[in-house]
């Protein structure tokens, strides 16, 4: 009984586990941190991160077109910073508003 028990559970964890190891729904540099919510650029290169970092996020939405921004709600942004280049999965759907708005489920540091 107890060796089924612990089959049982080693295939429930092992298949939680799985789940959680899919692929990015999006990768982006962070522009901006606040207490619970993230500014992200999708489609943004490290050097041009560069030339625009001092510019605000009015700014950057006047100037810099193409510039793909969408702000992400997280239980915990203190562990990140404006700069980090990062892999997002969202939890349910992204609002079509300019920035897009939407709810990150896990956020991880890209390698």
């Amino acid at each position: 009984m107890k060796r089924k028990l612990f089959i049982v559970f080693t295939v429930l964890l092992l298949s939680i586990s799985i789940v959680g190891c899919g692929n990015s729904d999006m990768e982006g540099i962070i522009l901006e941190v606040t207490e619970n919510e993230l500014l992200l650029s999708k489609n943004l290169s490290l050097d041009k991160y560069e030339d625009m970092k001092n510019k605000s996020i009015s700014e950057i939405q006047e100037e810099e077109k193409g510039i793909f921004l969408i702000y992400l709600t997280h239980d915990n942004t203190k562990e990140w910073s404006k700069g980090d280049e990062v892999k997002v999965w969202i939890d349910g759907d992204i609002l079509t508003s300019y920035p897009e708005q939407a709810k990150a489920k896990k956020i991880q540091f890209k390698k």
